[in-house]
């Protein structure tokens, strides 16, 4: 029941007013929960091939997680773009402002994702060439990236609805989406693989699946339940979907914040293909702790996410001083969470890889990459809170800056490590690359900077309304 009440109070949460380690909690809660059922989503595809086909599809599976991140980058970057554009709007209490940039921005969102979707069909066995797959998973892993490169419509969908739900505060639908379309695939993995016997493509299947039912209860729930989203027969119009300000400002945001997503994808393409290179056992194993990370580090993504919109309402209402306690708060609640969080990933590291292979080999070689991940556990939560802040704030070129720290070391020093220490040496590149990326974004926030580039964006933007009227 309390859990209940909690998530229903979250619906359009209004971030400018309340005390913000409460309102940052009680907006991640729901964001904690969805991304544990985003990882159990996403890990039941690795553990079902694992243990029912076997090591190289797991290989398969989880080598194609860079590839498919990069083809769907810029979607990754427009969502952004539309989830800062509407948090300042709700947070300046502009109706108009918001409606207008829901509607450009979904548009703008699934246009790209019909061209990307065409992209990736032609080029997924061209990428994991490049990655250098080894020749016994590059049938399966070509499989699995074309089936699921067809579903990017469902994943733009998704993506879209989700950004712009919390950014008006509302955490609780895109969870409940998440649930079900989890659940979903659970069933669904365990009918394609185990019962029919389908291998990697009924995996992807059912991806394709779950991820468009949780994109189309997104957007009916918005279409028909948040007020904010809600259109009058009148405002139908062809300019409603197509404002040019707003589609200047979504390119202004979005591009940047893809070319950032896809500076980190790259770096992570990099790694995968250090790892590659000591065969089909290290790219299992690098699959593995990928997923173990990913799973132990659900709440310092979802603080990130949570300290985005709360500093994206109060900039847009002017409230500064409020930014910073929200960025405070946020330290203290990722330091506590990531200590507790490595100390367990560090003792359990065996145990966690076991869940997905039963193959000694594979445990053997993924536990010290999960080791080295706890020990770094904080940094990364760093990373998450000054990535979402200062995209918050239309302070974008940082957020390259700290993604290029991290292709440099992962694209770098993965294949330097690599010739000194083996497939060992490769497990230290990507927490380097945190570091540097989290000091950078520390340094930004210091400076204060960030103000002058979000002031200069709303301007702009009020700008060019008043220019069109």
């Amino acid at each position: 029941m309390m859990l209940s009440k909690v998530l229903d109070d979250n619906k359009n949460l209004n971030m400018t007013e309340g005390k913000p380690f409460g309102l940052i909690m009680r907006f991640a809660l729901p964001l904690f929960i969805g991304s544990v059922f985003q990882q159990v989503y996403n890990m039941v595809d690795s553990i079902v091939v694992g243990q029912f086909v076997g090591k190289n599809a797991l290989a398969a599976v989880g080598g194609c997680g860079a590839a498919y991140n990069l083809i769907i980058a810029l979607v990754t970057g427009f969502s952004t773009a539309a989830s800062v554009l509407l948090a300042q709007a709700y947070g300046s209490g502009e109706r108009e402002q918001v409606q207008k940039s829901f509607a450009t921005s979904i548009a703008m969102i699934m246009a790209t994702g019909v061209a990307l979707m065409a992209v990736g069909l032609f080029s997924a066995e061209g990428l994991l060439y490049l990655l250098g797959t080894p020749s016994d998973v590059l049938p399966d892993a070509t499989v699995y990236l074309r089936t699921i490169c067809a579903g990017v419509l469902a994943t733009s969908l998704y993506n879209a609805m989700s950004s712009c739900l919390r950014a008006v505060g509302d955490s609780v639908t895109p969870l409940v989406a998440l649930v079900m379309a989890s659940l979903l695939n659970v069933a669904l993995d365990l009918l394609f693989v185990v019962s029919f016997g389908m291998g990697v493509f009924g995996v992807a299947i059912a991806t394709v699946i779950s991820q468009l039912i949780s994109g189309i209860y997104c957007l009916v729930y918005a279409l028909c339940r948040t007020e904010a989203f809600r259109f009058r027969r009148k405002e139908l119009d062809g300019s409603l979907f197509l404002d040019r300000a707003i589609i200047r400002e979504v390119f202004r945001i979005g591009i940047p914040a893809a070319l950032s997503s896809a500076i980190v994808i790259i770096s992570a393409m990099f790694m995968q293909r250090a790892v590659n290179q000591f065969g089909s056992d290290a790219a299992a194993a690098y699959a593995a702790g990928n997923r173990t990370e990913q799973i132990f580090m659900c709440l310092s993504f979802s603080i990130g996410m949570a300290i985005g919109t709360f500093c994206g309402q109060n900039i847009g209402a002017r409230e500064y001083e409020r930014v910073k306690e929200g960025m405070r708060c946020g330290y203290r609640i990722n330091m506590i969470y990531t200590v507790v969080m490595g100390v367990i990933m560090f003792f359990f590291a065996p145990q966690v890889i076991g869940i997905f292979t039963n193959s000694r080999q594979v445990v053997e070689i993924g536990v010290p990459m999960v080791r080295i991940t706890a020990f770094f556990a904080p940094v990364l939560g760093f990373v998450f809170i000054f990535q979402n802040f200062l995209r918050s704030a239309s302070d974008i070129a940082p957020t390259i800056w700290m993604s290029g720290c991290e292709i440099g070391a992962r694209s770098v020093l993965s294949f330097v490590f690599a010739a000194l220490a083996g497939y060992f040496g490769v497990w230290w590149a990507t927490p380097i690359g945190w570091t540097g990326s989290a000091l950078i974004g520390l340094l930004r926030y210091r400076s204060g900077k960030w103000k002058m580039k979000c002031e200069a964006a709303q301007k702009r933007l009020k700008e060019q309304t008043v220019e069109k009227l």
